[in-house]
This record gives C-alpha cells, structure tokens and sequence, in this order.
C-alpha cells in the first residue's frame, strides 16, 4: 500500500521539542495535553509529538492541508510572549540564524520537501519564547503558566480552517 491510500487528517497539529531542556520542550508538553482534550468535530485533525524527530518528520506532512505546530522560538521578547507565525513572517522575530533550537528547524524541513517536489501544506507555527532551556525534565512556571493560552491558540486555529 502506497502512502497515496491511507487516508490522513486534513488537519496535523504537530508539538516538537526536546523534553530534557526544560522549555524546550513545551511544544510537546502542549500536545500531551491536547491529545486528552476534545477537539473541535470539524474538520478531522491529528495530534503527534514529534519530539526532536527533524527531518524524519517529512512523512507526516503528506497530503495534508494544513500543519499547525507548537514550538519555541529565540527572541528578544519576554518569556512566555507567545507568536503565531508563518514560514513567511518567522525571520523577522528571530534573533538568531535559526528559529529552533533542534538540528534541523521547520523551515529547514519545508524547504527540503519543496526541494524533493513534496507538496507543503499551509503551516501556522504557535512558537513561545522560553524562559529556561538548561537540562531538566520540568517547564518553568511562567512556560507552564502559558500552555492553556498556547492550546487556545491552536484550538481557535483548528476551528478557523
């Protein structure tokens, strides 16, 4: 079976980070709890952790429509500032050369599928600034804080495509 007969979601809510540097990971942590809330009926989403998977995750984004993800981003705003973002927009918040801090960034991975003629869905990114990226399990308070304000940003997003 090719992978132009399984039927996916139009919808992928993707959650990416490292867990074991503490905000880092809060893209992840967003998803865990997303995946024991209810989601909007319509239209048909999924919800992975995609972990610090990088370019492994270009099989997901196969015929899809859309691809929210959850992730942090290296500004020079506040903790906890949280953006909505797109490929076309995200250099101008970066303070840095990249706007992850994985290996391979989501820019990274969208360019590597358009330059294999994979199709690109449209991507809204909901990136938060962290406030502690040193080694350990535990999101700071103010991070943790944020994620119910984060999940709402994806919830209304799903509901709007």
């Amino acid at each position: 079976m090719t992978s132009e007969n399984i039927i996916v979601p139009p919808i992928l809510v993707l959650g990416v980070g490292n867990i074991l540097m503490k905000d880092e990971g809060v893209g992840v942590h967003a998803v865990q709890q997303l995946l024991h809330m209810p989601l909007p009926p319509t239209p048909s989403v999924e919800i992975i952790d995609g972990g610090t998977a990088g370019i492994d995750l270009l099989y997901f984004l196969e015929n899809r429509k859309k691809m929210i993800i959850i992730d942090t981003i290296q500004t020079s705003e506040p903790p906890g500032t949280i953006f909505r973002l797109t490929p076309a927009n995200i250099r101008s918040y970066l303070k840095g050369e990249h706007y992850s801090l994985h290996q391979t960034g989501i820019p990274d991975l969208l360019r590597i599928a358009e330059a294999i003629g994979q199709p690109v869905p449209e991507v809204v990114i909901f990136a938060l600034q962290p406030a502690d990226i040193s080694i350990g399990t535990e999101l700071s308070p103010i991070i943790e804080e944020k994620i119910p304000e984060l999940i709402q940003c994806v919830l209304k997003e799903i509901e709007a495509s």
